[in-house]
C-alpha cells in the first residue's frame, strides 16, 4: 500500500505499513537530523559563478594591458567588470545601491533581540509556517510546497527555532535567500522575474504546542500566516507512539501516556525530549489540537460552552495572520476533500504560479519500518487492551470537533478547502475508528 510518508493506513484493521520520514515530523526526534546552516545550493553556484567572473575579467584585463589599450575603454572595461562582479544571477536579487543590504550584525545579537534595541524590522523574512500537528502529513507538505513552488522557499528540514528562543539563528538561515531573492526592502529585482516575490516558508510540527513558539512568532513575524494540519485523535496516537518506539525502542505502555506530555505543564517538552521526558512527547494530550489551535485567538471565548470545551491554562497569543486548516484526509488524492487543495493554497499564500495536483507530486525516498527489533515495539491502538485509551482519544476528538466546527470556523481569519468535506471529516472525530468497517 502506498501511503504519504508520514501517515499509516486510515483503516487501522488493515496491513500496517508505516514509513519514516526522511527528516522525521517532530522536531524532537532522535533519529539523525541534518541541521540547515543557511549555504543553500543557490548560494553555492552564485559563488561559482562569480569565480568564473573573476577569472574570465582576469584574462580579459591581461589582454587590454597587453594591448595598450588605455582611455575611456579601459573605464568602461573596469565598469563592466564590477557590474558582472555584482549583477544576479537569474535567481538573484540586489539591494537598492542608496540602501545596501544589512549586513547579519545589523539584523541581530547573539540573542536575536537587537532589532528591539535599535528598531530593525525583520518581520519580511518569513511570509509563512507549517506549525503543526506532528504525524498529520506536514513533511509532505514541506516537498509539496518547498520543491513544487518557484514561488516558495523553504530550508529542506525542520526549522524550530522559534520555539526554542533563537530567532537569531532562524535568520541567519534565511539571510542568504533573502538577498537572493529580493526580501530586503528597497530591493532591486530583476525583469525575467517578472515582479515576482519568492515566499518564505519553514516547518515545525511542534510550534504550536510549546510555551514560546506562537510568542516569537507574534513579536518577530506579526503579520506572517500558519498552516496547520490535524488528523483524528486515536490515529494520531498510534502514528505518534509507533514513530516513536522505533526511534526510540521501548515506550511506557499507553495506558500510562493518558494525559500531559510533561508533568505539571501543559506544554510539551521542547529540547530533547525524545530521551529527557518520560513520555518522550507521547501523551493523549497532544491530540488536543483544538487546545492549540485557541492559541491563535481567534474566537471571543467568552461563553461558558466555548470554554467548557477549553480546559488548559497555555497562553492565548493573538496572531493577526491568517490560518489555513487541514485534516489529513485531505492530502490524499483518493480523497474528494483533496480536490481543490492546490487552487486554495495558492490563493492562501498569494503564488502566481498553480501548483501541482497532489497526484502528480513526487513523494520523497522514505525508508520503511523494517527492522523487526524495533516494530517489536509497536501497538496496534484497535486491540481490546488499548480500549480505555481510545475513549479517552475519542472523548478528545469530540471536544475538537464540536469547538473547531462551531467557533474556530466562524474567524474569517480560518480557511479550510472544500468546506462541506472538512466539516465530515471534523464531525467523524466524534467515532471510534476502529468501528468503521
Amino acid at each position: 500500500m502506498n501511503y504519504l510518508d508520514d501517515e499509516e493506513p486510515n483503516n487501522t484493521q488493515d496491513e500496517l505499513v508505516f514509513i519514516v520520514p526522511a527528516t522525521g515530523d517532530d522536531d524532537d526526534s532522535s533519529y539523525e537530523h541534518s541541521e540547515w546552516k543557511g549555504k543553500s545550493q543557490q548560494r553555492q553556484r552564485e559563488i561559482q559563478r562569480r569565480q568564473s567572473v573573476y577569472f574570465a575579467a582576469g584574462i580579459c584585463l591581461g589582454l587590454i594591458l597587453v594591448a595598450g589599450i588605455e582611455g575611456n575603454v579601459f573605464g568602461e572595461f573596469i565598469s563592466l567588470f564590477l557590474r558582472l562582479n555584482t549583477a544576479p544571477s537569474p535567481t538573484t536579487k540586489i539591494c537598492a545601491m542608496d540602501e545596501a543590504c544589512p549586513s547579519m550584525n545589523d539584523l541581530v545579537d547573539p540573542n536575536g533581540r537587537k532589532r528591539h534595541q535599535n528598531g530593525v524590522d525583520i518581520s519580511w523574512m518569513l511570509d509563512f509556517a507549517i506549525v503543526g500537528n506532528s504525524k498529520c502529513g506536514t513533511s509532505f507538505l514541506l516537498r509539496y510546497l518547498g520543491k513544487s513552488s518557484p514561488d516558495i522557499y523553504m530550508p529542506p528540514d525542520e526549522l524550530c527555532k522559534m520555539s526554542s528562543n533563537k530567532p537569531d539563528e532562524l535568520v541567519e538561515t534565511f539571510y542568504d535567500q533573502s538577498v537572493i531573492h529580493g526580501k530586503f526592502p528597497g530591493a532591486l529585482r530583476s525583469d525575467e522575474d517578472d515582479n515576482r516575490m519568492v515566499l518564505h516558508g519553514l516547518k515545525c510540527p511542534k510550534e504550536i504546542a510549546t510555551e514560546l513558539g506562537l510568542i516569537n512568532y507574534a513579536k518577530f513575524f506579526p503579520d506572517m500566516k500558519f498552516i496547520v494540519t490535524t488528523r483524528h485523535p486515536v490515529l494520531f496516537f498510534q502514528s505518534f507512539y509507533n514513530y516513536r518506539a522505533y526511534g526510540n525502542g521501548e515506550l511506557p505502555p499507553p495506558s500510562s501516556l493518558i494525559g500531559a506530555c510533561v508533568e505539571g505543564s501543559p506544554y510539551v517538552c521542547n529540547k530533547h525530549c525524545a530521551i529527557s521526558t518520560f513520555t518522550q512527547n507521547v501523551c493523549t494530550d497532544r491530540a488536543k489540537f483544538h487546545h492549540f489551535l485557541s492559541r491563535f485567538g481567534k474566537t471571543s471565548m467568552d461563553s461558558k460552552e466555548e470554554m467548557s470545551l477549553l480546559q488548559h491554562s497555555m497562553g492565548i497569543v493573538p496572531i493577526k495572520g491568517k490560518i489555513f486548516l487541514m485534516e489529513l484526509e485531505q492530502l490524499k488524492p483518493s480523497n474528494p476533500a483533496s480536490r481543490n487543495i492546490p487552487d486554495d493554497l495558492k490563493a492562501f499564500l498569494g503564488l502566481q504560479h498553480d501548483l501541482p495536483e497532489l497526484e502528480d507530486v513526487v513523494v520523497a525516498e522514505s525508508t520503511r519500518y523494517t527492522d523487526p527489533t524495533r516494530t517489536k515495539y509497536f501497538i496496534n491502538i484497535c486491540d481490546d487492551e488499548h480500549s480505555q485509551l481510545r475513549k479517552v482519544l475519542v472523548d478528545i476528538g469530540w471536544e475538537a470537533s464540536e469547538w473547531i466546527l462551531k467557533y474556530f470556523l466562524q474567524s474569517d481569519d480560518v480557511v479550510v478547502s472544500s468546506r462541506e468535506e472538512f466539516i465530515a471529516l471534523i464531525g467523524k472525530w466524534k467515532e471510534d475508528p476502529c468501528d468503521w468497517k
